[in-house]
């Protein structure tokens, strides 16, 4: 057995919920093909924001940021001392880069960091647009694990700016410093109620043409809401925001309301599923 199977196996015995919740995920996401959510994202790359989707794909594949963080991917498996599983895969990367590089945000403000996995994407897409800033808040971690920067590169840093501390406390006072963000990503604490939170405080500061994302969009918040709808479709139709998922990432675009106020509640499109109120 691996050395990551074991410590999985290990932290399922400790906390039997947190591994069924895990289960209950794996099983969604498993009916998800990444091939088929893809093709449907570059669609809506292509489409709505007029870019050449597959172009940066290919960049990205090609780049040597791509190289580098699949090496320290497999680095954190062999990892010695402990460290927590809920990295962003390998698709979610891939997604919030193309994302970041279509949208070309200004200023983008994340949740959650751990080791740094969305957070190196996001960076690597604004060097690659030439500007922008993150900044990112995270709850903060043990002394023996990696630390919050392991899958950042030195050469991306300077655009970067890590916050210690409790969301909920620190959020709307970086908020309030920024003014207007161009782009928020969610990926802390999962409950209903923290997501919601996260996404009401953030939709405030968005900027016209910003955009609100967010990972374990099909994550079951608690074994008692294991069917119950995900805070992030839920907010979005409450709010009659435009949104469109692609595996376990939610995409968000509260500036295309007005746009869509008059047309149909659903939009169908061959390369992927847009979605209204």
């Amino acid at each position: 057995m691996s050395r990551p199977a074991i410590r999985m196996a290990r932290k399922a015995i400790r906390n039997p919920r947190r591994a069924l919740l895990r289960l209950v995920l794996k099983a969604r996401l498993r009916r998800k093909r990444v091939r088929d959510e893809r093709r449907r994202l570059l669609g809506l790359l292509s489409r709505r924001l007029e870019v050449d989707g597959a172009g940066l794909l290919r960049e990205y594949r090609q780049s040597d940021f791509y190289g580098w963080f699949r090496e320290r991917r497999a680095a954190l498996d062999q990892f010695a001392g402990p460290y927590r599983f809920g990295t962003t895969g390998a698709f979610g990367c891939e997604a919030l880069y193309l994302l970041v590089r279509a949208t070309r945000p200004r200023l983008v403000v994340e949740t959650g960091v751990l080791y740094g996995g969305s957070s190196a994407h996001i960076l690597a897409a604004l060097a690659r647009n030439g500007h922008g800033e993150l900044h990112s808040i995270d709850i903060g971690r043990e002394p023996s694990e990696p630390a919050h920067d392991f899958f950042i590169p030195a050469e991306l840093q300077s655009r970067w700016e890590l916050i210690i501390g409790n969301s909920l406390h620190v959020l709307p006072r970086l908020l309030q410093r920024c003014g207007s963000i161009d782009l928020f990503h969610h990926d802390s604490l999962h409950t209903w109620k923290h997501m919601t939170w996260e996404y009401e405080t953030a939709f405030r500061f968005l900027s016209s043409n910003g955009v609100l994302s967010s990972d374990d969009i099909h994550a079951p918040p608690s074994l008692a809401g294991i069917f119950r709808q995900n805070a992030f479709p839920a907010f979005c139709q409450r709010r009659r925001i435009p949104f469109a998922t692609f595996h376990n990432l939610g995409v968000a675009f509260p500036g295309m309301r007005k746009a869509v106020a008059s047309g149909p509640r659903r939009i169908s499109r061959p390369a992927y599923s847009y979605q209204v109120g």
